[in-house]
């Protein structure tokens, strides 16, 4: 598990690795910054989720992501933050 923006996962078991877009939201460029901290510390390297395919863009997976220690999809932790907004 790794962050690489306010929107986009690396996501990898033991032999393939996975580029997921968060499903569902949307994210002003001016808390791009304060996202991306928020999201690490969400879902910090080695955080076990399971993925909810919701389908994909331009061959990357979109998908609700939920920390096994939660059941409550990241993307509606994001908005209830004010850090996106919902788009679906």
């Amino acid at each position: 598990m790794q962050v690489t923006s306010s929107s986009v996962l690396l996501i990898g078991d033991h032999n393939r690795t996975y580029t997921v877009k968060l499903a569902c939201t949307e994210v002003s460029p001016e808390l791009e910054e304060k996202s991306v901290n928020w999201l690490k510390k969400q879902l910090p390297r080695h955080t076990k989720v399971n993925l909810k395919p919701k389908g994909s863009v331009d061959g990357v997976l979109v998908a609700k992501v939920i920390p096994f220690d939660s059941n409550v999809d990241i993307s509606e932790k994001y908005i209830n933050e004010g850090l996106a907004r919902g788009k679906c």
